[in-house]
């Protein structure tokens, strides 16, 4: 006879017959090197947490329609058997929106190749997709439930805060009803924030709740203590920090004091957890997440869109680069106090991987570089004819538009004169006529005019910050979140039309073509946008973690031996630090590539420390 899996009655959580608190913790595998996996869940385990949580990211999964990944740090099913030798049982949030503070709250971009999509929803299309994804990812983990007596696997979340999006209760039905389908025979429940609680619910399923600070918790819980009055109260995410926005005065921290007090509320009255972060890792590459506001709702300072920062440390228990906290170790002293209460499905592992400490390398000389115009010889290029188009609504990529990174839009004009852009452009523009900078607009600009002075080649290169990742209830701005060019643009009220579109995404293919073009001496590179190249000879026999210090810098990428470490954007701030995993570094010859937007920097050195500098 096979084990019992969990099961939720009599105010309690029960595993195999055996009455149980849940202690867990959220760490996503897609933000941390697959290296250090096994690190940060044997820290996970000897916190006395006996569960981690995880989100999966379609977006990753399946980049392109139909084209799936499951290697590297999206091995998932590597990630959930690590667990269970570490002693952990799992619990599953496939989606298939996760939100996260990650692009498109973990949906496909590709799914906004439909100009009538309508995401979170029973829209066919969008439905049909979702199957289709489903039908791929979830063989690849189903086995390893816990009943089958396969695997550490014990619940599986439907959806994700839907109840602050929307109310239909036939779409959450259609997402259970595919998971069923599908093999997840483990428990199911729903999680909600305030303002979503009374709509993310369904009958027979339960309802778990998301808050930080005591007085949302007190509030919220209530609530499940009234409608499900046997069921165990579950706080689904307990918020230990929380997220920075390009443009923040400063990181956000949650103080020690404060998430004492929460903690020692939660675990008293209601006993159940899952601290979002435990660790939060890194939003490496172009995947971070955004907050967008419509009409009289807005962020702070009147902006109506803020992006994410590449950090994703979260003042979490862990921090970006794995070092326990002040936090871990309050964590550690409360939850022994329960210990006789918690099931474990393992011992703790004697073996703890020790992870050396922080270096600071020796400075990476920027001695070669491209131009823009040389970087875009090697990108995925079209002509569009009549209006431009957003960049997920390109020809390109099979059907799959661009998904990430900038996008140029070019065009030779007979004139100067008034320049009239009709609607936002998202996110970032920089203008250039004849390759000289001309001005420079973001989203937050709804309209925007400016001066030509004559005529020549007019380029309009447009940054993809991030798409948003959280829609307030019936707010339609999930939808709208195709990136570039899609407006009307006028010369003295003449409309531009018929435009040849660069994309610079820095894919693989994309830096497997500049690999192949000739760099320069950077003397030669006088004006930017322009990718710069240095080298970094690592001789030590252990390659350490470091932090990039990319003060002097404006705005852009870096690259390390073909890896994209994500954004920086030290004058905006908080953050003007870049995490270095040391094991992407090589022994010898490591290459870095930086490419920037805004500004040349004075002394063009790329300059490490030990320390981060989030703000």
């Amino acid at each position: 006879m096979g084990a019992r899996g969990l099961e939720a009655r009599d105010h309690w959580f029960w595993i195999n017959g055996k009455k149980t608190r849940l202690f867990s913790g959220a760490m996503h595998y897609f933000r941390i090197p697959r290296e250090y996996w096994r690190d940060r869940l044997i820290k996970l385990r000897s916190s006395g947490c006996n569960v981690l949580e995880t989100y999966v990211p379609w977006n990753l999964h399946e980049p392109h329609r139909g084209e799936y990944n499951f290697k590297d740090m999206l091995d998932l099913r590597a990630y959930v058997k690590l667990a269970e030798e570490c002693g952990l049982f799992v619990i599953l949030r496939p989606g298939p929106y996760i939100c996260s503070e990650w692009d498109l709250g973990g949906l496909p971009s590709w799914l906004l190749s439909d100009s009538e999509m309508k995401l979170r929803s029973t829209y066919q299309p969008f439905i049909k997709s979702v199957e289709t994804y489903f039908q791929e990812l979830l063989p690849h983990v189903t086995d390893l439930q816990y009943s089958n007596g396969g695997g550490p696997i014990i619940a599986w979340q439907i959806e994700n805060e839907y109840g602050s999006f929307g109310d239909d209760t036939d779409y959450l039905l259609r997402i259970q009803k595919l998971m069923l389908e599908y093999g997840c025979t483990e428990l199911m429940f729903t999680s909600d924030n305030k303002q979503g609680i009374d709509n993310g619910g369904i009958e027979g399923v339960l309802r778990t709740a998301n808050f930080k600070k005591l007085s949302s918790g007190k509030m919220i819980l209530s609530l499940l203590e009234k409608w499900q009055p046997s069921m165990p109260r579950m706080c689904m995410e307990f918020w230990t920090g929380w997220f920075d926005h390009w443009g923040d005065s400063k990181h956000q921290v949650w103080p020690l004091n404060e998430f004492e007090e929460s903690l020692k509320y939660t675990l008293e009255e209601y006993g159940n957890i899952n601290f979002y972060m435990f660790h939060g890792g890194t939003n490496f590459a172009f995947m971070n997440g955004a907050n967008e506001q419509t009409e009289n709702d807005q962020l702070k300072d009147g902006q109506d869109y803020l992006a994410d920062v590449t950090s994703y440390d979260y003042d979490a228990l862990l921090t970006e680069r794995g070092d326990t906290t002040p936090k871990y170790d309050l964590t550690v002293e409360l939850l022994s106090k329960y210990k006789s209460e918690v099931v474990y499905l393992g011992d703790c592992p004697t073996t703890i991987v020790t992870l050396p400490a922080p270096h600071q390398y020796d400075d990476v000389m920027l001695n070669t570089g491209l131009s823009m115009d040389e970087v875009l010889r090697s990108a995925v290029s079209v002509d569009i004819k009549g209006n431009a188009v957003a960049m997920e609504m390109l020809p390109v990529n099979n059907g799959n538009g661009q998904s990430y990174g900038w996008i140029l839009y070019r065009k030779t004009i007979e004139k100067g004169g008034k320049v009239n852009v009709k609607g936002q452009v998202r996110d970032r523009t920089l203008v250039f006529l004849d390759k000289k900078l001309v001005t420079t607009f973001d989203c937050n600009t709804p309209e925007f005019q400016f001066e030509l002075e004559a005529g020549g080649v007019l380029d309009l290169l447009i940054e993809n910050m991030g798409r948003t990742n959280y829609q307030p209830i019936n707010k339609d701005v999930m939808n709208s979140q195709r990136k570039g060019l899609n407006n009307t643009i006028t010369v003295d009220g003449v409309e531009l039309t018929d435009w040849s579109v660069y994309c610079l995404d820095f894919s693989e293919d994309h830096l497997a073509g500049i690999k192949e073009e000739k760099f320069l001496p950077i003397d030669e590179i006088t004006s930017g946008p322009a990718l710069y190249r240095g080298h970094l000879k690592v001789t030590s026999l252990s390659l350490a973690d470091t932090f990039i210090d990319m003060s002097g810098w404006g705005k852009g990428i870096v690259i390390l031996n073909g890896r994209n470490l994500g954004r920086y954007w030290p004058v905006k701030g908080p953050t003007k630090t870049l995490y270095v995993p040391g094991v992407w570094l090589s022994q010898g010859d490591n290459e870095f590539m930086v490419w920037e937007t805004d500004q040349l920097p004075a002394v063009k050195t790329l300059k490490f420390t030990t320390t981060p500098n989030l703000g």
